[in-house]
């Protein structure tokens, strides 16, 4: 009797590392079949990424900035927040430009004209403008700003009249100038192409 009770222990026991060696199995060929995948995946995301930025033309829903490539030597720029007031029809849009070489200074969203005009415009995809202008003490397009190498440096621009109803800019184009020390674009502030950011969600509040 007790003879049958550890042949049918140890059958059980076999049983038991058999099947747990089958689930093992099939998870290690789950995760090796679904590594190429996400592979793919994040390989046609930095293409499409890449795409965008070169091209201008939008490939994705991700937000991205097409910076000119005289530019694209000295910073870097990302979308930190865009948010809305419903009551307000206001919108607040932040933007973080990263120097990628001692000495850059950036002036955003001025002059487009004689003075001190405002250059940021924002496009639906109807094509519906809003004039923005930025949020803060730089008002002079002698006052720049001092980008720290690999320090964010925030540019905050607002909009007026938006509809609550809408769910993200199509565009933002953005006037600038860039001043570096030694290389890029020489000894003095000097205009650029306009910087376009696209695809930008509003967060309504």
């Amino acid at each position: 009797m007790k003879k049958k009770t550890f042949i049918i222990s140890m059958l059980c026991l076999t049983l038991i590392g058999g099947s747990i060696n089958v689930l093992q199995a099939q998870e290690t060929k789950q995760e090796e079949q679904q590594q190429p995948e996400k592979k793919k995946s994040k390989l046609g995301s930095f293409v499409r990424k890449v795409g965008e930025a070169t091209t201008g033309i939008n490939m994705s829903n991700e937000t991205f900035a097409v910076i000119p490539f005289d530019a694209q030597k000295l910073i870097s720029m990302e979308v930190v927040s865009c948010t809305g007031n419903i009551n307000t029809g206001q919108v607040l849009l932040t933007l973080a430009v990263k120097a990628k070489q001692e000495g850059v200074k950036t002036n955003l969203g001025k002059s487009c004209g004689n003075g001190n005009q405002e250059c940021v415009t924002a496009y639906d995809t109807k094509g519906t403008t809003f004039e923005g202008v930025e949020i803060g003490t730089f008002t002079e397009v002698v006052a720049q700003k001092e980008c720290p190498l690999n320090i964010p440096v925030q540019y905050s621009f607002g909009f007026t009249n938006v509809p609550a109803t809408l769910a993200g800019l199509e565009m933002v184009r953005i006037e600038f100038y860039v001043y570096a020390k030694s290389g890029g674009v020489g000894s003095n502030m000097s205009k650029i192409e306009p910087i376009q950011v696209r695809n930008i969600q509003i967060t309504w509040e």
